[in-house]
């Protein structure tokens, strides 16, 4: 066996690709906490008509139902940190900023200087961070109250990327007015001066299409803002609570903000905020930035409907519009009303938490939150139902006493896995199936994982899963013949104890033309992502979800990561290669493991090898010679049990600028008999040595 030059082989490699159905992801919008244990606990807090915290309540005066059946307590508790001086259990308070107008930062940092020069409670720690297209860390938890004060004013003294506040959405409501009432009519002249009834249509034609082409874009802007927004605070507020999961005691999130967009877009991502808050312990407060407001939203909501009202009527042909046509413009500007009183109430609401609006001063509801996280009760339940299928399941607690409020979480999703990130919101009915006990097989799936030691102590490692197209549901999407298929694919990390070290996923809708041949159907979809991790032997997860089928399989596979030393000899996993393609740009700071001079490798991960002349085996591994011992011998070898079946003629393999021995090679498959083999790859310097193997299959 001769090993072929690179480039030959690369640019072999690169002109057999298949023709693959056109393949859309949608945004990796991360979400929401899951069931840690099979118990659930629930921050509770109850105030009578005066507002004042209640401390008296008996156990049989507390019911609980999920998803309207009743539960039994298992525990109930006041926890009072002011009698009790609990400091072993810490309170944090994470102060975020979101997008905020200079009127409403000026007012908003005047909040938090007056909170932060509060006492804290023995234990009790704040941070500060702000939010814009992404999560900063102004100041880490502490209780330094001078640290704390810079950091707010830091926090408070940025001017946002992108903003639309009240003002903002006056002028385009304003701009779209214009419209309605006929904008670019101006220039026309009176109906008696233009003349011939032909120049007449032509003119109001293009009319029409200029005002069209103008409200378009100013609709497409808006919604882009809103969606940017709206993802970009969800993500941030994500990102804030996954990271408090982990820790004891009370938590919670003072937001301030002047409202939250949450069109339809952005809707799921909130609601797993919503749920990773509740799984987590963690109380949403929000706080309305803009303060005690001279227009309420209520009229700014009424004036956004006079001016659809105004659209839809100036556009209208001849009279021909629909009675429900406004009703339906009307129904889809509910996604751009951006309310405290709905968006930030909600938000605090379903967290356990309350909203701070309507006031210019906002000290007394910033004293409650404080009242708050000291007293409070904690109660735990197990769930009578026993499925943990990943959907939402609510929350509701019942005081049989007259005149008290009650503030607690109103649900969560019902996944049991302890996981070390947020759920996404499609990943919970994929994470179900990996269950004990569930082992679902009606989706072929393949998983592996490769591991290349570039910088020791961390391995980087490439986790990648395989699933063919034609396992997936098809379903018509409108006319045409043109197919629509819906996939979720998530992979978890294990480490030897179990526990979820890693947690990664893609949600996947594939379209194209329906082909009667069959032949898009021999397709496969390969999910690949890095990580990097730690010498030691793990268990990679792997399941792939049918949406549109509500079918699922899993597939799992070992993965060891060998300890590396950098003044030693490294080699990387042993790659038999599948197919290859002219590879982009890269998206991050460095190419994928699997990219070599601008081809993108994907693995065969143990499909069976055709014996067809003209298509040889090709496979590739990495190593890293210590720094005085530059050269790198190689010998493959094919094994068919205990008996090498072919061998290469050793190889003296030279590193490249940067110090990494590449061998890319090949060989023949004709003259090997269908069976299994093991492909082995012997690499020495003259003082180490590494062996890596594949396994391979020869179809018949």
């Amino acid at each position: 066996m001769r090993p072929r030059p690179l480039s030959l082989l690369l640019v072999a490699l690169a002109c057999t690709v298949p023709t693959r159905a056109q393949e859309v992801t949608a945004p990796a919008s991360p979400l929401v906490v899951p069931v840690e244990t099979e118990r659930v606990e629930v921050d509770l807090v109850v105030r009578d008509r005066h507002e004042g915290l209640v401390r008296d309540l008996r156990p049989e005066e507390v019911g609980v139902l999920e998803d309207g059946v009743p539960q039994g307590l298992e525990s109930f508790q006041l926890v009072d940190r002011q009698a009790a001086a609990e400091a072993a259990m810490p309170t944090l308070v994470a102060l975020a900023f979101d997008r905020l107008g200079p009127a409403a930062r000026s007012f908003a940092r005047e909040a938090a200087l007056e909170y932060v020069a509060r006492d804290l409670d023995p234990g009790s720690e704040a941070g500060v961070f702000s939010i814009d297209r992404g999560l900063t860390v102004q100041q880490p938890f502490t209780d330094d109250r001078e640290a704390l004060r810079h950091a707010v004013d830091r926090a408070t003294s940025l001017t946002p990327t992108t903003f639309a506040g009240q003002r903002e959405r006056e002028l385009t409501r304003n701009a779209y007015h214009g419209l309605g009432e006929g904008f670019g009519q101006a220039h026309v002249a009176p109906a008696e001066q233009r003349g011939a009834p032909e120049c007449r249509g032509r003119e109001e034609v293009r009319t029409r299409l200029t005002e069209l082409l103008a409200s378009r874009l100013v609709e497409g802007f808006e919604a882009m803002e809103r969606d940017q927004r709206g993802f970009g605070t969800a993500h941030a507020l994500l990102a804030l609570v996954g990271a408090l999961q982990e820790l004891p005691g009370r938590k919670a999130v003072v937001l301030f903000s002047e409202g939250l967009a949450i069109p339809s877009d952005v809707e799921a991502t909130y609601r797993s905020v919503v749920s990773t808050a509740n799984r987590a312990r963690v109380s949403l407060y929000t706080v309305d930035a803009e303060g005690l407001r001279v227009a309420s939203a209520t009229d700014e909501m009424r004036r956004s409907a006079d001016t659809l009202r105004t659209r839809v009527r100036n556009s209208s042909d001849g009279g021909r519009l629909t009675e429900d046509s406004p009703l339906a413009l009307l129904e889809r500007n509910q996604e751009t009303l951006l309310s405290p009183e709905g968006t930030l109430g909600q938000l605090a609401d379903q967290t356990g938490g309350f909203v701070i609006r309507g006031t210019n001063d906002p000290a007394a509801g910033l004293a409650r939150i404080e009242e708050e996280l000291r007293t409070h009760y904690v109660l735990s339940y197990t769930p009578k139902n026993r499925a943990f299928d990943g959907r939402f399941r609510t929350l509701a607690v019942k005081i049989d006493r007259p005149h008290v409020r009650v503030q607690a979480r109103k649900g969560y999703l019902a996944v049991k896995t302890p996981l070390p990130v947020p759920v996404l919101p499609y990943e919970a009915p994929a994470l179900a199936r990996l269950e004990p006990g569930t082992s679902p097989q009606r989706v072929p799936v393949r998983v592996s994982g490769l591991q290349f030691p570039e910088e020791p102590a961390l391995s980087r490692v490439s986790i990648l899963v395989e699933v063919p197209a034609r396992a997936f549901v098809a379903g018509r999407d409108g006319k045409g013949g043109v197919f629509r298929r819906e996939l979720v694919i998530v992979a978890l990390v294990r480490d030897p104890s179990r526990r979820v070290v890693q947690k990664l996923s893609q949600r996947y809708v594939l379209t194209g033309r329906l082909d009667p041949s069959g032949e898009s159907d021999r397709d496969s979809i390969l999910f690949q992502r890095e990580v990097s991790l730690p010498a030691g032997d793990y268990t990679l997860e792997a399941v792939a979800w049918d949406a549109r089928a509500r079918e699922a399989g899993v597939a799992t596979a070992a993965l060891t990561v060998p300890r590396a030393e950098v003044d030693r000899l490294r080699a990387s996993s042993l790659v038999v290669v599948g197919r290859a393609e002219k590879a982009g740009a890269p998206a991050g700071p460095q190419a994928s493991a699997l990219q070599l001079q601008g081809v993108q490798l994907y693995p065969n991960l143990g499909q069976p090898l055709r014996r067809d002349a003209g298509r040889p085996l090709a496979f590739f591994l990495r190593a890293w010679p210590a720094a005085e011992r530059p050269g790198v011998d190689a010998r493959v070898e094919v094994v068919r049990g205990t008996r090498t079946v072919a061998s290469a003629h050793p190889m003296r393999l030279r590193p490249d600028g940067d110090g990494t021995v590449q061998l890319v090679s090949s060989f023949p498959t004709e003259s090997l008999v269908p069976g299994a083999y093991e492909l082995r790859v012997t690499l020495t310097d003259g003082r180490d040595a590494e062996t890596r193997t594949a396994a391979l299959s020869v179809a018949p």
